[in-house]
């Protein structure tokens, strides 16, 4: 259905009930993307977690003070990665960790490196797993969410679709799934987007749909769908009607 696509994963879908991460959730993500690469999809993966990952591995309740969270990233991107790599390793494949700033976006020598950068891992088959940085990030210059930079990566490389992992079913409009968005009804269903989020998560349901009507107009497909349901990102790409799907004004080839 598309050659290049991001995958987005958020906090949400990764995590169980207490706050760490939900390794089954994990292992079916991978196996899922796996099969993708088998198939001559290019995959740029986007994932929350590290955050709560550090603050469960310190055994420390949340907080709003910068330094505790930067501690909480450091420390918990290692393990994650290390899982992804684990798992990923486990299929034959090989990840790389990128981490990115607000910055990178706004200074064209950083936007050009890591472009290249990104461009060459999918030339070798190695799949990039994208994370904000976190540790350096300062508080006037952090992305609104990981959803946010996802929507600069898909636009950085060109990508044909963005598929939003999380843990509802997608729009919903009077309790039921909005199948279908495009440039000429989305407004309408801006009325039913509410500022809820998820513990743990920045941006909920108005970044999402923010970020789907961007990229929409700018070509790009965004599919947002349950991820902690089994073979989901598996459906989206086999064009099965799953979740909710912002049509492109013009598809990418």
């Amino acid at each position: 259905m598309y050659k290049r696509i991001i995958v987005k994963v958020g906090t949400s879908v990764l995590s169980k009930k207490d706050g760490t991460i939900d390794r089954s959730v994990l292992k079916h993500l991978v196996e899922q993307v796996s099969r993708l690469k088998r198939q001559g999809v290019q995959v740029i993966l986007v994932t929350s977690g590290a955050v709560g990952t550090g603050r469960t591995l310190l055994a420390t309740k949340d907080s709003s003070y910068i330094p505790e969270k930067q501690m909480f990233a450091a420390v918990g991107q290692v393990q994650l990665m290390g899982t992804y790599a684990a798992l990923f390793a486990k299929h034959g494949f090989i990840c790389a960790q990128v981490l990115a700033t607000k910055e990178d976006f706004r200074d064209r020598e950083h936007y050009a490196n890591m472009k290249n950068c990104l461009d060459r891992l999918l030339h070798k088959s190695v799949i990039p797993i994208v994370n904000e940085n976190d540790v350096v990030a300062i508080e006037e210059l952090v992305f609104t969410d990981n959803d946010e930079l996802a929507g600069l990566v898909a636009a950085q490389l060109r990508v044909n679709a963005v598929i939003i992992l999380t843990s509802v079913d997608g729009i919903l409009a009077d309790g039921k799934v909005v199948c279908q968005i495009d440039a000429g009804n989305a407004a309408t269903f801006r009325k039913y987007i509410t500022a809820e989020k998820s513990v743990g998560g920045r941006g909920g349901m108005v970044s999402k749909f923010s970020v789907a009507r961007k990229l929409m107009s700018s070509g790009i497909a965004v599919h947002i769908a349950n991820g902690k349901r089994k073979n989901t990102l598996s459906a989206v790409m086999q064009g099965k009607q799953i979740g909710t799907t912002f049509v492109p004004h013009k598809r990418k080839h």
